[in-house]
């Protein structure tokens, strides 16, 4: 488990001013709680000055992540509905035994509001009361999002949702629709009607709640649509919103209808058909997404509780149709963010322990201060193999905790499947393997270490929507593995940056010795030239293959920052080479793996070509300039036996241009 850190003397002064939410319970008792930022609001008397000093210490000591410290005993919780409890008597003492201090638990706008404007709470107080008199704690979701109704024997209920019969019957046009015209269950959260009546029942249910279980609710999570991530839902392929005020709203602010992508965009193509209105979709759609999401976070705030949100895992190859990079928009409204994995890829089992511990790297660094990390199980629990999850699930959570900011922990899923459309009960055997360790810490190194940010683009992402080239996701296997591969380098700091970090000039990027860019075949301009200044200001960069070679609209620029990289000319290679390394020859071996071999580069004058191609002198696939580093292959995927000879090179050579950073020695 861990520790208790000692707190900076300036931190006192920001958990001075978090939401206040009371508790009777001595504070020892809830560290987790305490650390979530519940401490009340008692307004410092210190000095301006003094209050200056600490906000730059503040912002100092937080470039790393170490703003907010991580509590005793992590939260695990565990999602449970009505029907659980009711088919199990033992259910919430066995989950107690278990070692779990929450249970995540939905609230339905539906049962709420039956009626309009008359809010009644008593419906849930038996299941809640059960809980917390069991001595556990809340996780409460506002489920507001259109799911299908379960009644409280698992039962799907025809035609209904967990929104309020009424508004569909008396406000039909304040639903959304899909690209083909079609009624959705989801409603328009951009509607005011709406927002008014959503908001209503957010604060009204956090008002009665925080009063009924005081210092027993983690925090309330904004559920916007059937799954609660943070995104647009969609059935099958059917993406939202298109009803008519959308389409209007979009054609009034980019003078174009707005488009349909209903297609899959793999990179072994080739050139694409370019879609001109790409990004300012993405745009539009993510900033939709963020305002809602902040109303209704602040709704929350307001009634002195904790907003959580849940992001689905990002740098996927559905991200363009779920709109999950707005998750590099909501930092600032988000108290306690989970980012969730199911250990699948929307086509097959993902039994990857590393996803989690990567992507919470990475919420880290977009500057969400208190992470959670959500295990689910349930595409393994339809196919009877969680079994064999679980060990990864433990390993995963592990890894997880073992980053400054990640609070806990949520799993879910372990329900039966008992008939169709119902589902029975919990498997509490399975539960009980659940069994997370501390993470091995690494080893001292006496020298500094260098910090390393990998870029990992959603731009990229939603350009190559769908992507299967070789029956994968070729640039989230590029991206996932680089992480592994360098973070597990105990002289390596790592960190996983967004587009944000670099548009905004974060401190984190200032504070980078080296940027490493792995396949990320589509950027915007705005990016390219954030990452040349941050070169021209003596930081390293440092790319596999492809960096920005096509717009933010999937149009080629036929560019990898050649000026930068020193890059005269590209000859592509679809079969096997062999090339020359300080006089050692390194051989690398075609793959049906990868949708292409490597790159032959030739470099421009003044530039070093550091493996040299044996039958064509002038070229090879890795070039190094003055801080930088051009490889004309992915390293980090070769998956044959000169694996680890090509990996120990990745790592060397990364080191020796990080180490030319003119940023170390500061």
């Amino acid at each position: 488990m861990k520790q208790w850190h000692r707190k900076p003397p300036c931190l006192l002064f920001f958990r001075l001013r978090a939401p206040y939410v009371h508790t009777q319970e001595p504070m020892e008792k809830h560290p987790a709680l305490l650390n979530a930022g519940t401490a009340p609001r008692i307004y410092s008397e210190a000095s301006s000055m003094k209050k200056i000093l600490c906000i730059a210490a503040f912002l100092f000591s937080s470039v790393a992540f170490a703003n907010t410290l991580a509590p005793k005993d992590p939260v695990s919780s565990i999602i449970l509905m009505p029907w659980d409890i009711n088919q199990d008597a033992n259910l919430l003492s066995r989950i107690k035994k278990s070692g779990f201090t929450h249970i995540t638990f939905y609230l339905n706008w539906s049962d709420i509001e039956v009626q309009k404007n008359n809010h009644q709470f008593s419906h849930y107080h038996k299941y809640l009361d059960a809980i917390v008199n069991n001595g556990i704690s809340l996780i409460l979701v506002l489920d507001m999002g259109g799911r299908t109704y379960l009644n409280e024997n698992g039962q799907k209920v025809p035609d209904t949702s967990t929104v309020p019969a009424w508004i569909y019957k008396d406000h039909p046009d304040s639903v959304m629709k899909n690209f083909s015209g079609e009624y959705q269950w989801q409603l328009d959260f951009t509607d005011e009607l709406i927002q008014k009546k959503s908001t209503e029942f957010i604060e009204k249910t956090v008002h009665h709640f925080s009063n009924r279980y005081p210092g027993k609710i983690l925090g309330f999570a904004v559920g916007l649509q059937e799954e609660h991530e943070i995104k647009y839902g969609q059935t099958g392929y059917q993406w939202r919103d298109y009803k008519e005020s959308t389409q209007q709203d979009f054609a009034k602010k980019y003078g174009e209808p707005q488009p349909v992508i209903n297609y899959n965009n793999n990179i072994e193509i080739g050139s694409q058909k370019a879609e001109p209105l790409l990004h300012a979709h993405k745009e539009y759609r993510e900033n939709r997404l963020r305002d809602a999401t902040c109303l209704y976070s602040k709704a929350i705030q307001r009634k002195g509780a904790l907003a959580i949100g849940y992001f689905a895992e990002t740098f996927t190859s559905h991200d363009a149709i779920y709109t999950t990079g707005v998750v590099e928009k909501l930092a600032g409204c988000i108290d306690i963010a989970v980012i969730d994995f199911n250990f699948y890829d929307g086509y097959k089992l993902l039994p990857d322990a590393d996803v989690l511990p990567t992507l919470a790297n990475y919420m880290g660094s977009l500057g969400y201060k208190q992470i959670m990390v959500g295990a689910y199980a349930e595409v393994w629990e339809r196919q009877k193999k969680t079994h064999e999850l679980i060990p990864v699930i433990n390993r995963s959570i592990s890894q997880s905790l073992s980053q400054p900011n990640v609070i806990g922990f949520e799993v879910g899923g372990f329900q039966r499947q008992a008939t169709e459309g119902q589902s029975a009960t919990v498997d509490t055997e399975k539960l009980r393997a659940i069994s997370v360790k501390p993470a091995t810490t690494r080893p001292n190194v006496d020298q500094k270490r260098i910090k390393i940010g990998i870029l990992g683009s959603t731009t990229n992402f939603y350009v190559w929507h769908g992507e299967r080239s070789a029956g994968r996701n070729i640039h989230r296997d590029a991206l996932f593995a680089a992480y592994k591969i360098l973070s597990d380098q105990p002289e390596l700091d790592v960190y996983l940056i967004g587009e944000k970090n670099l548009l905004q000039d974060d401190l984190i990027v200032q504070s980078l010795d080296a940027i490493f860019v792995p396949h990320q075949a589509a950027l915007p301009q705005s990016i390219k030239s954030k990452l040349t200044t941050y070169w021209k200001n003596g930081g390293a960069l440092i790319q596999d293959m492809r960096l920005g070679e096509f717009d933010e609209n999937g149009k080629p620029t036929f560019d990898w920052m050649n000026e930068v990289f020193g890059i005269e000319k590209i000859k592509w290679n679809n079969k096997g080479g062999i090339f020359l390394v300080d006089g050692e020859i390194y051989r690398l071996k075609p793959s049906r793996r990868l949708y292409t071999s490597y790159a032959s580069i030739t470099p421009r004058a003044g530039y070093q070509l550091l493996a040299t191609d044996i039958m064509q002198r002038d070229s090879g696939i890795m070039v190094r300039g003055e801080r930088t580093l051009a490889f004309g292959l992915m390293p980090q995927l070769v998956e044959d036996s000169t694996q680890g000879v090509w990996r120990k090179l990745f790592v060397q050579e990364i080191r020796n241009v990080a180490q030319k950073s003119k940023r170390l020695s500061k």
